[in-house]
């Protein structure tokens, strides 16, 4: 068998990368921090296609399409080193896929009732027609063919799992596995066991917040439902009269009544299917009920509301990821995996090896804000009002204006973005992914401006601000500012988590959790926007003045720090970027 350096398809390793590699062979169960600009991705692949067996797969997870483009980019690039071609393939939604429903305005549950119900689907018909051939198409992709030719075989969806039964890399969203209906559907249909999987899981800082498989209603769906369909919707109506907080569901709804709310639902969707419309409220409301019954004998799930909307949330990581503890092959990776005995923890993977590697930091500059009075703790919000967002404005201007090139400023919140936009020119984060896409590109063009976004939104995870410059890829970003610690807002749902996480974990260790570890992840992962090689450089400040937190992060960010004073920043930062 190959080593992994190897199968690395580029010229040389870059520092670390071999190490890295090394490490990621020979570990069974490893928690990875790799800094942007490491090439963890590539390196991880060349680890475990070195240690795979035959029939074992290997399973990439990813958060992000960028994210699984680049793991798509480098098996290719591997593939067409080693000279020995191999299939890598992307599980994509059935929803994305689907040349029939895909650019409608439609709910996933919705599509999926859709799908059984078009029951002359031509694409489903050429899928169970051609199925057999599919090795064939298998091996012509693995060679490098047009990919289009996977429509000529029918529903892409079906082909695409069909294509992974003879895959050695699949590449798929954490739904497929960390949510329990979906990891049971994707590990079945590929036949495939526990003891035959080798998983990555990049980003997996991500697995703090589990609220990408969570599961949500809101009042305004159950009221549409009402207008759509006769049926005495009260009992459900009383749910969103209770207070804040866990509710038992099943003393105002039972099983019987899911079925019937269910059977009106896709009686709806037929009738609207055959006028072209493809929206049915009612069956919103009878899928997210059935979940929860599904979900009724899990105890780390909880049924609760909050504000206009009813929740079904997952509580513990560790309780959703155990069962994938069990693959022969794990290796948890980030950027910004740290303080990584904390995520040990919580992942409930004590038996883990643990691999840090020295942040890029060192290139930058970090400050720390100490003009007292300056944070943007509840107290000071409360006392300051305006004032206090119109100072942090002042501060990020000064900055912008002494680094020069693009400025991003990081808020804790949206409100608070909005308050501190209306005292400084700038361009703010917007809501919709294609603005938000749009204003990125413009920004690359231009080369500067101040940006203002919010810590753990669009701007401060997986996006660059970067351009090709005489060959090599520059960042454009001369500054982060974190413009206030973006601890979580605490409410009602963080009080239930608390209760759980304090008898977990032991009294007051929520607060760890819950409010510290995101708030360190928001910041690590806003700084990383700057710096995305070792070329790079930035100023990354830091404005709050609430400076016993700073013991949270890890060492290697904090040996980086340095203490300025706040009428001394702008110098700092000007000299700084000149050397």
């Amino acid at each position: 068998m190959p080593l992994p350096t190897e199968l690395f398809p580029y010229n040389k390793p870059r520092r670390f990368q071999d190490e890295f590699m090394q490490v990621a062979y020979t570990s069974d169960r490893l928690l990875a921090s790799v800094p942007t600009g490491i090439g963890k991705s590539v390196a991880s692949l060349c680890s475990f296609l070195a240690d795979r067996q035959a029939k074992e797969k290997i399973v990439v997870l990813t958060r992000t399409k960028s994210q699984a483009e680049i793991f798509l980019r480098e098996a290719k690039a591997i593939s067409d080193k080693t000279g020995k071609a191999f299939l890598t393939v992307q599980i994509k939604s059935k929803l994305e896929l689907c040349p029939i429903f895909r650019n409608d305005d439609i709910g996933y549950e919705e599509f999926l009732q859709l799908c059984k119900l078009k029951q002359d689907c031509s694409y489903r018909r050429l899928f169970k027609e051609k199925q057999d051939e599919i090795i064939y198409l298998a091996e012509a992709l693995a060679l490098g063919e047009d990919r289009k030719k996977i429509l000529s075989y029918g529903c892409p969806y079906l082909v695409n799992f069909e294509l992974a039964k003879f895959a050695r890399v699949i590449i798929a969203a954490y739904q497929y596995m960390l949510n329990p209906f979906l990891r049971n559907l994707f590990l079945g249909k590929l036949k495939l066991g526990y003891d035959e999987l080798l998983l990555i899981v990049d980003e997996a800082h991500n697995l703090q917040s589990l609220d990408i498989i969570s599961k949500s209603l809101s009042e305004r769906t159950l009221k549409l439902a009402q207008k759509e369909v006769d049926y005495n919707f009260s009992n459900i109506e009383k749910l969103f009269r209770c207070g804040e907080g866990q509710v038992n569901f099943e003393e105002f709804i039972s099983r019987d009544d899911v079925e019937k709310i269910y059977a009106l639902g896709v009686e709806i969707l037929q009738r609207k299917l055959m006028k072209g419309r493809k929206v049915s409220y009612t069956y919103r409301v009878a899928a997210f009920f059935d979940s929860a019954f599904r979900l009724l004998g899990d105890d780390n799930w909880i049924f609760f509301r909050k504000g206009s909307s009813l929740h079904l949330k997952p509580v513990l990581p560790g309780e959703v990821f155990s069962s994938l503890k069990q693959s022969r092959k794990l290796l948890l990776m980030s950027g910004t995996l740290e303080p990584i005995e904390i995520y040990k923890t919580l992942l409930d993977i004590e038996e883990a090896e643990e691999y840090s590697l020295p942040n890029i930091y060192r290139n930058s500059l970090l400050y720390l804000g100490i003009k007292k009075g300056l944070n943007s703790s509840l107290v000071l919000r409360k006392a300051m009002g305006q004032k206090l967002w119109k100072s942090y404005a002042r501060e990020i201007e000064k900055i912008a204006s002494a680094a020069g090139g693009i400025t991003l400023a990081f808020l804790p919140s949206y409100d608070i973005m909005r308050q501190v936009s209306e005292w400084l020119e700038a361009t703010v984060e917007p809501k919709d992914n294609r603005d938000a896409e749009k204003l990125r590109k413009k920004a690359i063009e231009t080369g500067k401006g101040i940006i203002l976004g919010v810590a753990g939104g669009k701007f401060s995870e997986g996006v660059e601000f970067t351009r090709v410059e005489e060959g090599i890829r520059k960042s454009l970003v001369k500054a982060v500012v974190i413009a206030g610690l973006p601890f979580p807002a605490p409410d009602s749902e963080m009080e239930l988590r608390q209760k759980t996480y304090d008898k977990k974990f032991g009294p007051g260790k929520s607060f760890i959790f819950l409010s510290v570890l995101p708030m360190i992840n928001r910041v690590m992962q806003a700084a990383g926007r700057a710096v995305r090689s070792e070329r790079d450089k930035a100023g990354i400040v830091i404005i709050d003045d609430r400076t016993e937190y700073l013991r949270y992060f890890p060492d290697d960010f904090k040996q980086c720090i340095t203490f300025v004073e706040p009428e001394e920043i702008s110098g700092e930062i000007r000299d700084f970027l000149r050397e």
